[in-house]
């Protein structure tokens, strides 16, 4: 007999979009109150899916980094990191869609002496009638990172664009898959 798991979102999707990005310094997608993971939950084997989505509108021509951190903030452990992705200019108010996965492979004690690793994969829409314009970068760990699960901490995506954009987040579901 296997167990049974429900999945449930743990923060409830808030009723407003979030701030505005336009810098082109790194600026987290998600605020980490909404991606919050309590000291001890984490097991191993557990999975977390966060998923977003807006609108993107870029001007000139530049590039696209997304991290993934187990922090609040934007420190370290760096779960994963993307190549840097090139973007099509004069996009206005490209969809963007955003799905990764956190999941923990073991768990020890106290300490940075549990890993996790992270993937997800952004898609934001290109030019219009023009084909392969379209953005998509993905990331993914090289490695088992260590973490530190017994003290509260949260899934910090970030994005890093070369070029001053207007990334506007809309929506967001953090849940716990199992």
């Amino acid at each position: 007999m296997s167990r049974q798991y429900f999945g449930d979102v743990i923060t409830e999707p808030v009723n407003a979009s979030f701030g505005t990005i336009t810098a082109t310094t790194e600026q987290i997608l998600i605020p980490t109150v909404y991606t919050a993971i309590p000291a001890n939950e984490p097991r191993a084997g557990k999975v977390y899916e966060l998923t977003c989505g807006g609108t993107c509108t870029t001007g000139l021509a530049g590039s696209l980094i997304l991290n993934a951190r187990y922090a609040t903030t934007i420190t370290t452990p760096i779960l994963a990191t993307s190549p840097t992705q090139q973007y099509v200019p004069s996009i206005t108010n490209a969809p963007f869609l955003f799905r990764g996965y956190l999941i923990f492979r073991s768990i020890g004690l106290a300490g940075a002496n549990s890993t996790a690793i992270f993937t997800g994969k952004w898609e934001s829409g290109g030019a219009i009638a023009t084909a392969s314009s379209q953005t998509s970068v993905q990331l993914t760990s090289s490695a088992a990172v260590s973490v530190d699960t017994s003290i509260a901490s949260a899934l910090c995506l970030t994005v890093t664009f070369s070029v001053a954009p207007s990334v506007i987040p809309f929506w967001h579901c953090w849940r716990s898959l199992n």
